[in-house]
């Protein structure tokens, strides 16, 4: 997305260039940009639905990680939400959301709509800036996985591809899958825990029970040597993880 909204005296334009504009003012307005990564999850949740013979995914989630930029305002801790709609079967969706950059005395904030073309983001952001009367208008562009977060990510920075998409409501049904027949359930405590696996030890001291994380979302809060219930369910004659709550 190659596109900046300008304002001086009150009067707006759009030029085509990739860069993003801070402090909204009358007399003082300067181009900006930077450049980030977020990838680390919390609370990522995807729904699968089969719509019109496609497979869609829906994605929600929050992923933080660091931007870097000349910029005072736009330099520290970023923090996106994301909710993505993409068609796997095409390739094509969008992704909607907002993004929080935080440094000492200021916190950048916006709102985002982006195309999402096989993984890539191209989009557009508008917020404030800062303290004051400062505003933000740009590009933001990136790659997402629901997996890996966002990547190569940049507001008024980067190359996209500048697409456009039409959607229109077609018949979306949740993919059905076999219920479990097999089910465990642990007391103990945590004695490993990552984005891909949890291990508890029960309370009994009978041996420790391992299982596969589906998403990062299921134990972003879960910390070795807490004591919890743990939920896992067999898929495949492998034990993965339904649900995990401290106790």
């Amino acid at each position: 997305m190659k596109k900046t909204m300008l304002a001086v005296a009150a009067v707006a334009a759009l030029v085509t260039t990739s860069a993003a504009v801070a402090h909204l003012r009358v007399a003082d307005v300067r181009t900006t940009a930077a450049t980030f990564t977020a990838t680390t999850p919390s609370n990522v949740q995807t729904r699968t639905l089969t719509c019109a013979g496609d497979t869609v995914e829906v994605t929600t989630g929050r992923w933080s990680g660091t931007a870097t930029s000349t910029t005072a305002q736009l330099n520290g801790p970023i923090e996106l939400y994301v909710k993505s709609v993409y068609n796997v079967t095409k390739k094509l969706g969008w992704a909607d959301g907002w993004v929080k950059i935080r440094t000492s005395g200021n916190k950048v904030q916006g709102s985002f709509s982006a195309v999402n073309t096989n993984g890539t983001l191209d989009g557009w952001l508008r917020g404030s800036a800062g303290s004051g009367n400062g505003k933000l208008f740009g590009s933001l562009s990136g790659t997402f996985s629901k997996h890996g977060g966002l990547t190569a990510g940049g507001i008024g920075a980067g190359a996209a591809p500048n697409t456009a998409l039409i959607a229109k409501t077609s018949g979306c049904k949740p993919q059905s899958t076999p219920r479990p027949s097999v089910r465990l359930l642990v007391r103990g405590d945590v004695e490993a825990v990552s984005t891909t696996a949890i291990t508890v030890k029960p309370r009994d001291g009978s041996a420790a029970q391992s299982c596969a994380v589906r998403s990062a979302g299921q134990v972003d809060r879960v910390r070795v040597g807490d004591r919890v219930e743990m939920k896992c369910v067999q898929v495949g004659g492998a034990w993965q993880l339904e649900s995990v709550k401290r106790k």
